[in-house]
This record gives structure tokens, sequence and C-alpha cells, in this order.
């Protein structure tokens, strides 16, 4: 090999340097470029990061199946109600008698999910809400129903709600560690609302093309194969002892904890009302778009099948969020967003109008406020009284059922735009006065 002379070397040297800090420039530019993107990358990822524990997966899973299966069983019901009456007043009754038992068992199943084992409460309660369904399913095939069979089995399925809702969110904490509960509660509420919006399109299609027994028997088997998933969850924590004391010290304890400690009864208040006033249109809805849309139900479907994909919309921006800081401004910021655009909703004649302002109900409220109260309420108890204090919380699905009665019966002496407005309207004046006139939520940070 030839060899470059001493003279050429040196004059070459500074073109041989610049080129050398140019490539070393190149690649440290390059290198840079790829770390930003594996951060961004994972940065996306962290929305997953609860389901990298075993016992979440299943869980998830299974509450993806419960999900649809509920999303399927209101309008179902309620379909069915108003096809043995044909009355807007009895679909509100119908949805009044499976809030009814929630106001008393959700609190009982509060206390239940404290003493008792979660994972085999969640396993008995969802075996019993698929027989009872598979009952309806073929007393319909076989066109032996009444609407008395109707009140009997909402009012079962609402008194095992009441026992397995505060048990489903109390045992989140129990499968991912605290840092990653902020995702889980999102995830779980997202997966939520991806039942709502597949279980209600899916159970219109099948009301339409097969009737409402084959839209029963379908329902039932979702809770079925959901029931299966919870069966694989293993090797949970052990439960801390919490003595022989009667139910009734329990009940107390949990109330005088919530009593005790502002921010807690703040939310608990404003999920409440927020539930009777604004949120229980979704279970009227059958009724509503029949005189208002003059639509059936394939296209109820798809309306509630809007509120899903913004309330999954939102869940997925959430989670996205991670343990960020100021939780109480956008919980207030998305419950004013709900009332503004539920009465928008409510006046809409056009049907895609009203499709798409569904989309932005569906994520203000459900993708939003709900999963951000209940993570404050999670981050302020203590894990020995989480159920009881969850068990409380679910008086905001028990009045969520019970505001339809009310509802059905306002829009009967006035109308449906009217009693969804009104509704509307007393959920933001609740909320303004809980959370703005009022300084806890406001003073609270975390």
């Amino acid at each position: 090999m030839a060899l470059i002379p001493t003279e050429q070397y040196f004059t070459l040297l500074p073109v041989t340097s610049s080129l050398a800090r140019l490539a070393l420039t190149f690649e440290s530019h390059r290198g840079l470029v790829a770390h930003q993107k594996l951060s961004w990358i994972h940065q996306r990822l962290q929305i997953f990061d609860a389901l990298s524990y075993k016992n979440y997966r299943w869980f998830w899973l299974s509450g993806a199946t419960q999900a649809m299966g509920q999303g399927m069983q209101f309008l179902v019901l309620g379909w069915l109600a108003l096809e043995l009456t044909n009355s807007s007043y009895q679909l509100g009754l119908v949805i009044f008698i499976f809030g009814l038992p929630n106001v008393f068992f959700a609190m009982l199943g509060g206390i239940i999910a404290d003493r008792a084992d979660r994972l085999r409460l969640l396993i008995s309660t969802r075996l019993c809400v698929a027989v009872l369904i598979f009952a309806l399913a073929i007393l319909r095939i076989t066109d032996l129903l009444e609407i008395w069979h109707v009140y009997t089995g909402v009012f079962l399925l609402g008194t095992i709600q009441g026992l397995n809702m505060p048990a489903r969110m109390a045992i989140v904490p129990d499968l991912v560690e605290r840092r990653h509960l902020v995702n889980a509660v999102a995830l779980h509420s997202m997966v939520t609302q991806t039942g709502q919006i597949i279980g209600p399109a899916t159970a219109g299609w099948i009301i339409e093309t097969a009737g409402t027994g084959a839209a029963l028997v379908v329902n039932a088997g979702l809770y079925f194969l959901g029931l299966g998933f919870l069966l694989l969850i293993r090797g949970l924590p052990p439960r801390t002892n919490t003595g022989e004391s009667a139910v009734l010290e329990h009940f107390v304890a949990g109330l005088r904890f919530i009593q005790s400690t502002p921010i807690l009864y703040t939310l608990i208040a404003m999920i409440v009302a927020f539930a009777f006033f604004g949120a229980s249109y979704r279970h009227v809805l059958p009724a509503f778009t029949r005189d208002v849309l003059n639509v059936g139900a394939g296209d109820t479907g798809l309306l509630l099948l809007a509120a899903g994909l913004g309330s999954l919309l939102g869940n997925l921006i959430l989670a996205s969020l991670g343990d960020f800081r100021y939780k109480a401004r956008l919980l207030m910021a998305s419950l004013v967003l709900f009332s503004v655009f539920l009465t928008l909703f409510a006046w809409s004649p056009w049907f895609w109008a009203s499709w798409i302002i569904a989309l932005f109900v569906g994520a203000a409220s459900f993708g939003f406020f709900t999963p951000l109260t209940i993570t404050l309420i999670q981050l302020n108890a203590p894990p020995e009284l989480r159920g009881r204090v969850l068990g409380i919380l679910q008086l905001a699905p028990a009045v969520h059922y019970l505001g339809g009665l009310p509802l059905a019966a306002a829009a009967d002496v006035s109308s449906w735009p009217v009693a969804i407005t009104a509704g509307a309207a007393l959920s933001l004046l609740v909320a303004l006065w809980l959370g703005v006139w009022r300084p806890v939520l406001r003073q609270w940070e975390g």
C-alpha cells in the first residue's frame, strides 16, 4: 500500500479533521433523532402501562365483555318495555325499578367488598346476571314474557349490580401498583366505553333483524364469556382483616370518613347530581329517538355508539396524560361541556347532527368526568375503607337509573327537549355551586 508523503499528510489533515467532525455531528444528530423517536413511542405506549400486569389484563378483558353486555342490556330491555306497553312512562318505570335496589344494595356491596373476597364476589354476581338474562330470553322466545317478568328481572338485576359495582372498582388497586392506578382506572373506563360503542349498535341490529329474544341470548352469552376471564385471575394479595364488627358499624365508619373528608363528599355530591339530572337521558333514549327523531332500534344503537366513541376518545386522552396535576380543573371543565352539548343534543331535529353532538356528550361525561371522579376518590380513600367509600359512590349509578322515571314523566307533561334541557341545567348549577363557589375542589391539587 502506498504511503502518503509527510507534507501531503499535513496538508490533508485539516480537511480530514473537518470531515471527521462533520461525520460525528451527523451521527450525534441521528442518534438524538432516534432517541427522540424512541422517547415519543415510549410516551405513547404509557397509555397501556397497566396492561403489563397479567391479572389486570384478565380483569380488563372481563370488563370488556361485561361492558358490551351492559351496553346491549339497557337498549334491549328498554325496547322490550316499549314493545310490551308502547309507553314512555313504562320504559322510565322499568329503569326506575332497576335503580331502586341500587340505593340500598350498592352501599351494602361496598361493605361486602371490604369484608369478603372481591374476586369471588365478582364471579358469583356475574354468574347470576347471566342466568337471569338467559331466563328472560327463553320467556321472550317462547312468547311467554309479560311486563311483570321484566319488572321482576330488572329488580333482581339491579340488586346484583348494586353488589357487584363496588367490588369491581375496589379490586383495581389490588391488580396494579399505585403509580399505575390513574392509568388502570382510565383504561378500565375506556374499555367500558368500548362496550358502550359495540353493545348498543349490535343490540339494535339484532333487534331489527332477529328480535329482542335473540338479542337477550347474545347478551347472556357475553356475561358468561366475561365470567371465564375472571376465573383466570390468580394470586391476589391477601385481604386485611377487618374484624368481626357489625355491618352497620362498617357502613357508619365509611360515612364518618366521607363526612370528615370534604373532597370526598364534594365529589360524591357532584357525581350524584350529574347522574340524576344529566346522565339519566341514556336510559330513556329509545323513547326519545322514537318520539323526536322518528327512528327505530338500529338508529338508537348508532346514537349510543356515537356517545361511546366520544367516551373512548376521552378516556384515551385521559390515559395518555398519566399522573397529571390539575385533575380537579379538568373535572369541572368536562362537566360544563357535558351540560352544553346535552342541551344541543336535546334540541337537534336531525339524526346525523344528533350523532355528531352525541360524540361530544360522551367525551365530556364518561370520557373525562366519570373516570376523573373515581380516580380522585380512589386517591383520597385509604385501602381499608375504599370499598365502603366506593359503595356509597354507587348512589350515583343508582340515581342514574332513578332519574329516568321523572325525566320520562316530565317529557309526557312538556316535551323531550324541554325535559332533557332542564336536567342539563340543574346538573350544571349543582356543579358550579360545589366546584366553583365552594373552595374545596378549587383548592385541591394532586
